[in-house]
C-alpha cells in the first residue's frame, strides 16, 4: 500500500514538474487578488488557483481564506499547529474550457483547414495542449484603485485584472477580474469573460496564431473548477517534523483513495429558484476531529496542539466553505431565461479517483487531452452527474453553457465569481462549542452570494473611463492610517497608545448620479478601535467613539487621534485597527443607475491593521529606588499559558532594568549560557525590559533547568552596579 502510494507521488512529482515547468519556459505571468479576504492567484492564460498540489509550500497567502499580509504556510511543527491553518481551501485546476463540436482547425506547415469532430481550449486541464501561444499573451493590465488614493473612481472595482488572448477555438477570451476589501463585499471575487469569434486561431506547436473565417455552430463555454476544503486540516492531525510526510500521511497525499476525503458538496439554486447556480464544497466536520474513515494513525496529542486555551476545544481547522456563483450568461437565441438567472445547461460532479469516466479515472494527474480526446471532452461536459453525497469527496465541478452558434465577429459573455464563506473566527478558535457548524457557514457563503449578485446587478451595463464594466458596490469610508506604540511607564502599568489621521473625515466620493454620496466632514459618525492577537484578524472591540466625542481623543501636537489601551498586558504583542463608520448612510445610486435605499452601515475594513505591538515595562530609576529586578514567567513552563506567554512561546522577560545594562545567565555550573545587551531601540525608546528566547550565544536550545543571571547597570550614574538571581525552565 505504502510503496504503490509512494509511486504515486512520484509521479505527480513528475506530472507537476513538467507542468509548471513548461509554464517557466513559456514565460506566463500571474496577478494576486489580496485586496479582500478571499486572496487568489490568477494566470494571464485562464488559469484561477494553484497548478498543482503543492499550495501549500506558497510563500503568500494565495488562494487561502482568509488572508492576510505576509502570510506563509508553516513548514515546521511548532508553526503549522499554531492556528493559523483553519478555513483553507486548496482551489486548483479551475478556469474556462472553450470547445466547438464540428469545426474547423489549421494543420502546419501548410496551415491546411482540417475538419474535426471537436476542438477545444482549455486551461485547467492536468495534461495536453491547453491551446493558447504562450509567447503572444501579455501581461495583466493591473489596476488598484482604494478610497483615499490619488484618482479614485467610485465607479470602479478596487482591484481589477485584465488581459485577452486568442485560443486553439478562434475564439479570443477577453477576461477581466474584480476584487473589494469592503466587509459585505470582501468574500468573493468576480471573473468576467467576453468570447469574441475572431477567427484567430492559437497553434502552439509552431508558436503561431494564422486566421481562419468559419461559424462556430456548436460552441460551448465550459468552467471547470477542483476544490477541496478540508487538505491542510489533515496535516494538523497527521503532523510530524518530517513535513512533506505528513503532508501527505504514510507517503500518500491526503485526498488519495481511502487517505481520508472529508468533504461534502453543496449546489444551491439549481434551475430552482432562478438566482443562478452555487455550488460549493465543505468540511465533513468542520475539521473538528479526524475522519472516521481515516486510515493513518493520528499524532497522540493533536488535541492539545490544537487548543488555544486549555478550558476550549480544539480549534477547529476547516470551518468554511467554497466554491462559485453563476451571474450572467448570454442568453441563448430563443431562450426567455433571464441573463442573471444562470443555470448552466449541464453541471456534472465527480469525486477525484473514486470514479471513471468511459472507463478512465477522472484524477488530478491524468485528467486531460491525453488520456481523453476532444470530442470526449465535449461528452464530459455535456451530461449531468453526481456522486454520492457522503463527505467522502475531492471533488470536480463543470459547469457548461451552451450551445451557441457563433459567426464571425460573434461575441458572448459569461460572468463568475469565486466565493467563500466561513464560521465566525472567534467560534473557530474555542472549538465551535455550540455547534454552529456547518449551519453558519452555509448562511455566510449564501449571503455572499447574494452580495455578489447585486454588485453585478448594480453594475452590468456601465461604462467609465472606458471600461465595460460587470459589477459595482457601495463604498465604504477609507480605513485611517493607524499605528500603535508602547507607552508604558515603571514596571507595573502596561500601556499602548493607538493613533489614526484623518483620512476617513477627510474625503469626498459620488455615486451613479454624480452626487455626493459620501463626505467625511459631515457623514462620517465615529471610529472603533479594535485589538487583537491572531493574525488572521479575530478582534474584540476595545472603545467606540462616537463623532461627538472625538475631540477628547485629538492631539493637535501630533496631528493624530490617540487613544490609551490599559487592557493589555507586559509580554503580550497585540495587533490594533480602527474602523470608520458611516451608520445611515444616504441613499446610493449605482453605476447603471440603479437607486438603492436603505443600505446597511458602511464600515471600513482592517487591512490598515498595524503591526505586532508588544507592551514594555518603562526604564527603572536604581539611582532612586534600587535593584528590583525580576524575571517573568518564572518559573517558565512550556505550554502552560499561565507560566509562558502562549502556547509554543519560547520568550521569557527580564523587567525593572535600568535604561543601559548587560544581563548575563549561567549554567549552575557556572558556563556562561549568553549575554543580552539591553538599551534603547533604533528609534530611541526607553524600555525597562528585555526578552530571552531561551537560546544560547551559539543558537542553540538551553535545556531545562536552573539557571542564574547577573545584571550590570551601563546607565550613567550606576555603571558597574549589579544584582543577581535565579530562574527556572520547565518543559
Amino acid at each position: 500500500m505504502k510503496k504503490n502510494l509512494h509511486n504515486k507521488l512520484l509521479n505527480l512529482s513528475l506530472v507537476l514538474l513538467l507542468f509548471t515547468s513548461s509554464f517557466l519556459e513559456a514565460q506566463q505571468t500571474s496577478a494576486l487578488h489580496t485586496r479582500g479576504k478571499l486572496w487568489e492567484t490568477i494566470y494571464n492564460w485562464g488559469f484561477i488557483g494553484d497548478p498543482g498540489a503543492w499550495d501549500y509550500l506558497q510563500v503568500t497567502g494565495i488562494g487561502f481564506y482568509p488572508g492576510f499580509k505576509g502570510f506563509s504556510f508553516p513548514t515546521d511543527e511548532f508553526q503549522a499547529n499554531g492556528y493559523i491553518t483553519d478555513a483553507n481551501f486548496h482551489n486548483f485546476r479551475s478556469g474556462p474550457w472553450l470547445i466547438a463540436k464540428d469545426a474547423y482547425t489549421l494543420i502546419p506547415p501548410a496551415f491546411t483547414p482540417q475538419l474535426k469532430d471537436a476542438i477545444i481550449y482549455h486551461s485547467s486541464l492536468a495534461t495536453g495542449e491547453f491551446g493558447v501561444v504562450n509567447s503572444l499573451i501579455a501581461p495583466f493590465s493591473r489596476t488598484e484603485n482604494f478610497v483615499g488614493s490619488e484618482n479614485f473612481n467610485p465607479l470602479l472595482p478596487e482591484e481589477i485584472n485584465y488581459t485577452e488572448f486568442e485560443t486553439s477555438v478562434g475564439v479570443k477570451v477577453k477576461q477581466r477580474s474584480m476584487a473589494w476589501s469592503y466587509p459585505g463585499y470582501d468574500d468573493f471575487i468576480i471573473y468576467d469573460y467576453t468570447l469574441v469569434n475572431t477567427g484567430n486561431i492559437a497553434i502552439p506547436s509552431v508558436n503561431q496564431v494564422v486566421n481562419y473565417q468559419q461559424t462556430l455552430n456548436e460552441f460551448w463555454f465550459v468552467f471547470h473548477s477542483g476544490i477541496q476544503v478540508s487538505t491542510k486540516g489533515m496535516l494538523n492531525f497527521h503532523y510530524n517534523p518530517d513535513f512533506l510526510a505528513s503532508a501527505a500521511p504514510a507517503g500518500g497525499f491526503g485526498w488519495h483513495p481511502g487517505s481520508g476525503y472529508s468533504d461534502y458538496f453543496g449546489v444551491e439554486n439549481d434551475l430552482t429558484d432562478g438566482k443562478g447556480l452555487l455550488y460549493y464544497s465543505y468540511d465533513y466536520n468542520g475539521g473538528r476531529e479526524p475522519v472516521p474513515w481515516d486510515q493513518y494513525g493520528t499524532k497522540s496529542n493533536w488535541q492539545d496542539l490544537l487548543r488555544v486555551r486549555p478550558e476550549w476545544l480544539p480549534e477547529l481547522q476547516d470551518p468554511a466553505a467554497f466554491g462559485y456563483v453563476m451571474l450572467y450568461r448570454t442568453p441563448h437565441p430563443g431562450s426567455n431565461q433571464d441573463p442573471f438567472e444562470p443555470d448552466p445547461a449541464f453541471f456534472n460532479i465527480y469525486s477525484d479517483e473514486l470514479e471513471k469516466f468511459q472507463g478512465k479515472n477522472v484524477d488530478f494527474e491524468g485528467f486531460g487531452l491525453n488520456a481523453f480526446e476532444p470530442i470526449q471532452i465535449l461528452q464530459y461536459a455535456t451530461q449531468n452527474h453526481r456522486p454520492p453525497n457522503n463527505g467522502n469527496l475531492y471533488c470536480w465541478y463543470t459547469s457548461s453553457f451552451g450551445p451557441y452558434t457563433l459567426a464571425p465577429g460573434d461575441s458572448i459573455r459569461i460572468i463568475v465569481a469565486e466565493i467563500a464563506g466561513s464560521l465566525d473566527l472567534q467560534q473557530v478558535v474555542r472549538g465551535d462549542p455550540d455547534n454552529w457548524f456547518p449551519d453558519s457557514t452555509l448562511a455566510d457563503i449564501r449571503r455572499n452570494a447574494d452580495a455578489v449578485r447585486n454588485a453585478v446587478k448594480w453594475g452590468f451595463g456601465a461604462t467609465t473611463n472606458g471600461i465595460n464594466l460587470a459589477a459595482d458596490v457601495p463604498d465604504s469610508p477609507p480605513a485611517p492610517n493607524t499605528n500603535a506604540s508602547n507607552a508604558s511607564y515603571g514596571g507595573d502599568t502596561a500601556i499602548i497608545s493607538i493613533q489614526w489621521d484623518k483620512l476617513s473625515e477627510q474625503v469626498q466620493f459620488t455615486d451613479g448620479s454624480g452626487e455626493i454620496f459620501y463626505d467625511g466632514s459631515v457623514d462620517l459618525d465615529g471610529y472603533r478601535v479594535y485589538r487583537g492577537t491572531d493574525k488572521r484578524g479575530i478582534w474584540d472591540l476595545v472603545i467606540d467613539i462616537p463623532y461627538a466625542q472625538l475631540s477628547n481623543y485629538w492631539r493637535e501636537e501630533s496631528g493624530k487621534y490617540v487613544y490609551l489601551d490599559y487592557g493589555v498586558q507586559f509580554g503580550y504583542e497585540y495587533y490594533y485597527y480602527v474602523q470608520a463608520y458611516n451608520s445611515n448612510p444616504k441613499p446610493w445610486t449605482s453605476a447603471n443607475g440603479i437607486l438603492v435605499n436603505s443600505l446597511p452601515e458602511l464600515v471600513s475594513g482592517d487591512y490598515n491593521r498595524t503591526e505586532l505591538t508588544k507592551a514594555k515595562p518603562g526604564p527603572f530609576d536604581i539611582q532612586t529606588e534600587g535593584w528590583d529586578v525580576f524575571v517573568a514567567p518564572n518559573p517558565f513552563i512550556a505550554g502552560d499559558p499561565n507560566h509562558s506567554f502562549g502556547k509554543d512561546n519560547l520568550t521569557i522577560e527580564f523587567r525593572k532594568l535600568p535604561e543601559k545594562a548587560t544581563i548575563k545567565i549561567f549554567s549552575l555550573a557556572g558556563d556562561l549560557v549568553r549575554t543580552l545587551n539591553h538599551e534603547p531601540d533604533a528609534q530611541g525608546n526607553l524600555f525597562g525590559s528585555i526578552e530571552w528566547n531561551q537560546l544560547s550565544d551559539n543558537g542553540l536550545l538551553v535545556a531545562p533547568g536552573l539557571y542564574i543571571y547577573v545584571v550590570q547597570s551601563e546607565s550613567e550614574g550606576t555603571v558597574g552596579s549589579r544584582t543577581s538571581g535565579k530562574l527556572m525552565i520547565i518543559r
